[in-house]
């Protein structure tokens, strides 16, 4: 604490002696008054009419700039507007807030000069955002496979999206409310085509504005959308072929005046792949060693369908109103092959032949109202959302194992034959208020509430067949669980702004109440508790070089399914089950961030939890099945080194370099499964592009990774590269991509796991080498303009 008030000391007593002023600002479109996003804001000399310096604005059309000289002016550039220049201005040693509005250009667009072009990554304030059109990341891939290609991320064992070694993610989609986490998510991301995402915002140390949940921070999609005034669209189609065939197919039309903006979207994916599933687990006991090699192919065959629809309407200058909804429809016929073969202190015994036919539906159907204000001046915005989330499943799965002697080929006992249903609803309601309040030029404050309803109808039937061959409930393993959860948040941020430095401050506080009743046994599991969830940031801007330090509290709570002790049947040998007792992880984050001329980062970051929730592996030598489940092991810390930046080796390339290495270490206090192990990971990646004669452009992307020993974990490294080749045709209105996608077939996620006597080591590959054909054709007669609408607001819940 003493620390602490030494270090606001000295930053107080920097802000007395700042000489510098500071220039703020919004850039609006003139016309519909839309915010200008990677405008380039220039200051020149009012005397010698020099370039000084320059900014770019962020997704919301601001920016801010430190200015010296005595007499300046600015300039304003980018696609498609006029080029702005202002009245020679006389700085006072004051901070000056001026909006300027910019007119479209009806000039042909080379006649622009373009003074800064736009990198693959741009690090914006608490934002660090990854343009995934230009880096091509998205071109044959659905949406889980894209994320799997940002900096610093993995999929792991079960394809859950990893950063910075934790699943623990929120996960927005055009800063709306996605609403689902795990399973759910997972699935609704599939639907999503990589070539229709934008790009990514990756947010690792969020503020108390933001919902609590998910220690690695946030990840917004941003969806691609027209900017445009008048009727436009895209229709795009691919086909790709790895080991089995895929085709997506799309089509989004927009229609944006001067007071409506509306857009309409219909998507189709079809789907064949598969996964390679390498299991080797040995237990040594006194008199034997038992090993279990196990090998899985897990081919599902699944269609996607979605359409969205939006609206949004400007009543006024200062006050937007809209909605938007999105409903997917996802359906796979999923066959797993397996066979596992029993070996006795290294004597080949008996192998088991596992055969799974899985018929998978979801519905998915998100909506949101919003309603946003801004004044005239900027002084005051008030943003209001209400959002409904509803998720139906149906899953109807048959598993049969067949074991045989290894001699003589022959069953040495009957066919077990298990029917697994798991119909699932689920519904959520949020309703969120966000103000904002400007008081003076240096000091703003924001204020808000949440409030979000869950209710989540669960069931797991599962039936043994006899051996008259009929199916008869299993009461031990079947369940119907009704799980309701409400949480109330309010938030309060302050921003203070002197000289060259800018300090916020902010408390979250989070009141839940939950309460989950299984029907089958008459028990409940409730509870409620009140969580506080205080940030702080402190940044300064010094010509060109930026210095950020921040800290936040996060929260990972329980999945719901986590809590369900009847949970999953996976086959013969594993099974899955859930933990009523588990707790929720609290972290405690900290970032301290160094960014050059906006393209370089350097990123301290440190996170500390307690109550750590980890998967436990529980084996049972006289069944010989595994069991798994969370638990809260005890504390875990993770202390890493981000490094970003990108240069232009020539005018045609550009390289974009990330690095990152971290140290993680576990600690387990549980009777019986205690642990004290540590590991270092590294990760890097050089994605390439290439503008190329004659519309032509290409991309090189490649990345290695390796996680170091976690608890009882150890993982070896993952490495691979893809390419792409892009072609403009018909003034730039069809355009072709060709990629290939990890070509050296080193994409896989391999893991060895120790507890006692027993060690699993997995391996898990997807399809790769993976060829893509995709062709985008853009219609309509209104013209482009380059801007981004980023009125962000953000929500999410887990699932």
């Amino acid at each position: 604490m003493k620390t602490t008030i030494a270090l606001l000391l000295f930053f107080n007593m920097s802000l007395l002696f700042a000489q510098n002023s500071k220039l703020t600002g919004t850039i609006v479109a003139k016309n519909n008054k839309e915010k200008i996003a990677f405008a380039t804001v220039a200051i020149f000399d009012g005397t010698t009419k020099s370039f000084v310096k320059s900014t770019a604005t962020d997704e919301k059309g601001y920016y801010e700039i430190q200015v010296a000289t005595v007499d300046f002016y600015v300039q304003i550039e980018i696609l498609g507007y006029k080029t702005f220049q202002s009245k020679t201005i006389t700085n006072t040693k004051t901070d000056l807030n001026l909006n300027f509005e910019l007119e479209e250009d009806a000039l042909a667009l080379k006649e622009v000069v373009v003074m800064q072009s736009k990198s693959l990554i741009k690090l914006s304030r608490d934002k660090m955002i990854v343009d995934i059109d230009k880096a091509g990341f998205g071109n044959g891939n659905d949406g889980l496979e894209t994320l799997s290609k940002l900096p610093g991320v993995q999929l792991d064992k079960d394809e859950n999206v990893v950063f910075r070694g934790s699943s623990n993610l929120q996960i927005m989609i055009d800063s709306k409310p996605s609403l689902l986490t795990g399973e759910e998510l997972k699935q609704y991301l599939k639907t999503l085509d990589g070539a229709n995402i934008k790009a990514v915002e990756i947010i690792a140390n969020p503020s108390a504005k933001y919902d609590a949940a998910g220690s690695a921070g946030i990840f917004n999609i941003v969806l691609k959308k027209s900017a445009a005034t008048g009727l436009t669209g895209n229709l795009r189609t691919s086909v790709g072929y790895a080991e089995f065939i895929k085709n997506y197919n799309g089509l989004n039309l927009y229609n944006n005046t001067e007071k409506w903006n509306l857009k309409f979207g219909l998507n189709y994916g079809y789907n064949e792949s598969v996964n390679h599933r390498t299991i080797d687990q040995t237990v040594i006991s006194p008199d034997i060693t038992t090993l279990l090699k196990q090998k899985n192919d897990w081919l599902p065959v699944n269609n996607s369908y979605s359409g969205n629809f939006g609206a949004s309407h400007q009543l006024n200058k200062n006050t937007t109103v809209g909605a938007s909804t999105n409903y997917s429809i996802y359906k796979s016929d999923e066959k797993t092959n397996g066979r596992t073969e029993e070996l006795d202190n290294a004597i080949y015994k008996r192998y088991t032949i596992l055969d799974t036919q899985n018929d998978i539906a979801n519905r998915t159907l998100t909506s949101t109202l919003f309603y946003n204000f801004a004044s005239d001046s900027l002084d005051n915005k008030i943003d209001a959302q209400l959002s409904y989330a509803n998720y139906q499943n149906t899953s109807d799965r048959l598993t049969s194992n067949a074991y045989f002697n290894a001699n003589t080929n022959k069953m040495y006992r009957d066919i077990e034959a298990v029917k697994y249903q798991n119909p699932t609803n689920f519904n959520i309601i949020s309703a969120k208020l966000d103000f904002e309040k400007k008081v003076t030029n240096t000091f703003n404050f924001e204020t808000g509430t949440k409030l979000s309803y869950v209710n989540n109808d669960y069931t797991i039937v599962l039936q043994d067949r006899d051996a008259q061959g009929n199916y008869i409930l299993n009461t031990n393993r079947s369940n119907h669980l009704v799980y309701k959860e409400s949480i109330l948040s309010g938030y309060g941020i302050t921003n203070l702004t002197k000289g060259k430095f800018n300090v916020q401050a902010g408390l979250r506080a989070e009141y839940i109440n939950y309460n989950a009743t299984s029907l089958t046994s008459n028990s409940t599991n409730k509870g409620n508790y009140l969580s506080l969830f205080p940030s702080f940031s402190i940044n300064t801007n010094l010509e060109n070089n930026q210095f950020k330090f921040s800290y936040s509290r996060r929260i990972q709570r329980p999945r719901y399914l986590y809590l369900n002790p009847y949970y999953e049947y996976t086959d013969t040998y594993n099974v899955s089950v859930g933990n009523p007792q588990l707790t929720p992880q609290f972290t405690d984050a900290f970032e301290l961030v160094w960014i050059k001329k906006q393209k370089t980062s350097l990123s301290l970051f440190a996170n500390f939890s307690k109550d750590e929730m980890y998967q436990i592996i529980n084996y049972d030598q006289d069944t010989k099945i595994t069991t798994l489940f969370y638990d809260n092991i005890g504390k875990s810390k993770s202390i890493g080194l981000s490094f970003n930046t990108s240069y232009s080796a020539k005018k045609w390339w550009e390289v974009q370099l990330n690095t990152e290495v971290a140290y993680g270490q576990a600690t387990s206090n549980l009777q019986g499964y205690q642990f004290n192990n540590s590991g270092v990971s590294f990760s890097g990646a050089v994605n390439q592009s290439f503008t190329l004669a004659k519309d032509w452009s290409a991309t090189w992307n490649s990345f290695y990774s390796q996680n170091g020993d976690y608890g009882n974990t150890s993982f070896k490294p993952s490495y691979d590269m893809s390419f792409s080749m892009r072609k403009d045709f018909l003034s730039k209105k069809l355009r072709m991509n060709l990629s290939a996608q990890n070509v050296l077939k080193k994409s896989q996620w391999i893991q060895s796991t120790k507890q006692d006597n027993v060690t699993n080591n997995w391996i898990n590959r997807w399809e790769t080498r993976k060829i893509t054909l995709s062709l985008t054709y853009n219609f309509g007669t209104a013209k482009k303009k380059e801007v981004k609408d980023a009125d962000l607001n953000e929500e999410q819940n887990r699932l």
